[in-house]
């Protein structure tokens, strides 16, 4: 699920991601699950859980799993719908785990996070490793890191086409590429930093999928997952943005009849996956 890095206006609504934009994030999760192989002993931790859709359904497969999420409304959302006499949800920064870690060391058997980590990890590539590190000292030895989130050139044409729309209206390119809330890395970049942080990369798998959008176009989505990009703008200019990036890509994606976005993911950890563009890793503790 998505996770904000930065202190600003929570503009997460659970109506409108999990209904109204992006259902599918929960539903395209067979792979992921399979490779985190929750079992009736396991303590999970759901890293970027959301509203909890997915964090409930694991729920009945695990003795206990807890949900973290920077987003307040996200977490209202889980605790109200989404509650089973198993699970906690908590309203927490994962980049904040290395300086305030919530959690003694190992205690969890094996973390989860699904659709969460390319927004977690554009925190400063600094800080990345810092963060990896600390969620290995949550793991037990043999532990399992399950996940998935986007990878490089996920969702390209739409990202191009916003940075194109923002440098129309007089915006620095360099303005909207620090403005990106996204870190979408290459099958490289995650072994090597999944390895410094102590983990065991198995193996890695690249995926491609062409995702159909449940709105018909792709406006809903840039308002919900491209947020960062429009304030750089005044509210009267966002529609504008929106619109031409509907208008570019009209002739270019595919419909079926819906639009369909392509993404890349990646997936890693014992098990861990990612959407359209997914790239599969297989991580383990590294003893």
């Amino acid at each position: 699920m998505a996770q904000s890095t930065a202190t600003t206006k929570d503009h997460w609504s659970s109506k409108a991601y999990s209904e109204e934009v992006a259902p599918f994030v929960a539903e395209l999760t067979t792979k992921v699950v399979a490779l985190l192989d929750p079992q009736p002993t396991d303590k999970i931790l759901d890293l970027g859980c959301g509203d909890g859709i997915l964090t409930a359904r694991l729920s009945h497969h695990c003795q206990s799993i807890h949900g973290i999420d920077n987003s307040t409304n996200m977490i209202t959302s889980a605790k109200t719908h989404h509650s089973t006499p198993n699970t906690t949800y908590t309203i927490l920064n994962a980049t904040h785990l290395p300086t305030t870690p919530p959690f003694p060391p190992q205690t969890f058997t094996k973390i989860f996070s699904n659709a969460a980590l390319h927004w977690i990890l554009r925190a400063p590539p600094s800080s990345r490793l810092e963060i990896l590190q600390s969620l290995h000292n949550l793991l037990i030895p043999t532990g399992t890191f399950a996940a998935e989130f986007g990878a490089h050139g996920n969702c390209a044409e739409v990202h191009a086409a916003i940075v194109a729309a923002l440098v129309h209206r007089g915006v620095p390119v360099e303005t909207v590429r620090e403005a990106c809330p996204w870190w979408f890395p290459s099958e490289e970049e995650v072994e090597s930093l999944w390895t410094q942080a102590g983990f065991l990369v198995e193996s890695v798998e690249v995926e491609l999928r062409q995702t159909e959008l449940p709105q018909g176009d792709v406006g809903g989505w840039v308002k919900l997952f491209g947020n960062a990009f429009l304030e750089l703008l005044g509210e009267e200019s966002r529609e504008e943005v929106v619109q031409e990036v509907v208008s570019v890509l009209e002739s270019i994606g595919r419909y079926s009849p819906n639009w369909e976005n392509l993404y890349a993911r990646l997936c890693e950890s014992r098990e861990f996956e990612s959407h359209p563009g997914l790239v599969w890793y297989h991580i383990r503790y590294n003893t």
